[in-house]
C-alpha cells in the first residue's frame, strides 16, 4: 500500500467513526476501528493499528458483544506475535478462547505462541485440542506436526505433516512443514528421503533460518558432524526467527558435535 493510499484510506475510515459516532452508533464506530486497524496494519503501522484494535475492543465488551470482542482479541494476538511479545500473544489468544470456547482460530494462535514461547508440550495440547474439534485443520496439523518432530515423535509428526500438506498452505508454513517432515524422515532413518524433502523447503525460501537448523539436525543424524556444525551456527544468527525451545536445542547440540 502506497503512502497516499494509506491516507485517503485512513482519512475514509476516520470519517466513518465520525459519522456513527455523532449518530450514537457505537457498533458503527468500533467497526470503523477496526478497519483503522486492517489499514494500518497493511501500512506495516503495527502500533497504530494495536491503538485502534484496543478501542474497538473496548467498545465491542460495553456492547456485550463478546464474538466481535473474541475477533479483536485475535487480531491484537497477531500483532503482538509478529513482534515477538510471544507471552501477551498466548494470553491475547486464551482470552478470546474464553469468550468463545470452541474458537479454533483462537486456540491455534494461542499453540503457535505456547511454541513460539518455549512450550512445545504445552502446544501440543492445545493443537490437539484444535484438531479434536476440526480434525483437518492445516495450520494446526503444520504446527502440531513440527512440534512432534521437534520433540523427537516421528512417526507421529509425519502423519500430522503428511496431512497438513494435502492442503494450500502459505509460504512460510509449507516452507516450515516440509523441513519438519524431512526431520522427521531423518528421524525414522530414511535420510535420502528426508535430504529430498529439505530441498524442497529450501527451495520455497531459501535460508530460512529454521530450515537450516532443521537441516543440521538432519545432518547430525547422518553423521555428518562439519555440515550440522555449520547449518546450525547459521540457523543462530538469527535467533528470532526460532522459538525459545528450538534454540535451546540447537545450542545443546552444538555443543555436543564441536
Amino acid at each position: 500500500m502506497s503512502a497516499s493510499e494509506h491516507s485517503v484510506f485512513q482519512e475514509n475510515a476516520a470519517r466513518a467513526a465520525e459519522r456513527s459516532e455523532a449518530a450514537g452508533d457505537w457498533r458503527g464506530v468500533a467497526s470503523a476501528r477496526s478497519m483503522q486497524a486492517e489499514i494500518a496494519r497493511a501500512a506495516a503501522d503495527l502500533v497504530g493499528a494495536e491503538e485502534h484494535l484496543r478501542a474497538a475492543l473496548s467498545l465491542y465488551v460495553a456492547l456485550e458483544d463478546t464474538y466481535s470482542a473474541a475477533r479483536t482479541l485475535t487480531s491484537l494476538a497477531g500483532l503482538r506475535f509478529a513482534v515477538g511479545d510471544y507471552a501477551a500473544a498466548a494470553e491475547l489468544n486464551r482470552q478470546a478462547a474464553e469468550r468463545v470456547p470452541g474458537d479454533t482460530t483462537a486456540l491455534t494462535g494461542l499453540a503457535y505462541a505456547e511454541w513460539q514461547a518455549g512450550s512445545p508440550a504445552d502446544a501440543e495440547v492445545t493443537f490437539s485440542q484444535v484438531l479434536r474439534w476440526e480434525s483437518d485443520t492445516a495450520p494446526a496439523l503444520a504446527g502440531r506436526g513440527q512440534v512432534r518432530a521437534d520433540l523427537g515423535n516421528y512417526a507421529a509428526a509425519l502423519d500430522d505433516l503428511d496431512r497438513a500438506l494435502k492442503f494450500p498452505l502459505d509460504r512460510d508454513t509449507e516452507a516450515d512443514a516440509r523441513s519438519a517432515r524431512a526431520l522427521a524422515l531423518a528421524g525414522l532413518g530414511r535420510i535420502a528421503e528426508a535430504e529430498a524433502e529439505l530441498a524442497a523447503s529450501s527451495r520455497i525460501d531459501p535460508g530460512r533460518s529454521r530450515t537450516r537448523l532443521r537441516g543440521g539436525q538432519i545432518a547430525a543424524l547422518a553423521g555428518h558432524r562439519d555440515e550440522a556444525r555449520a547449518e546450525i551456527e547459521h540457523a543462530l544468527q538469527d535467533r528470532a526467527s526460532l522459538s525459545l525451545a528450538e534454540q535451546d536445542s540447537a545450542s545443546r547440540l552444538l555443543t555436543r558435535i564441536r
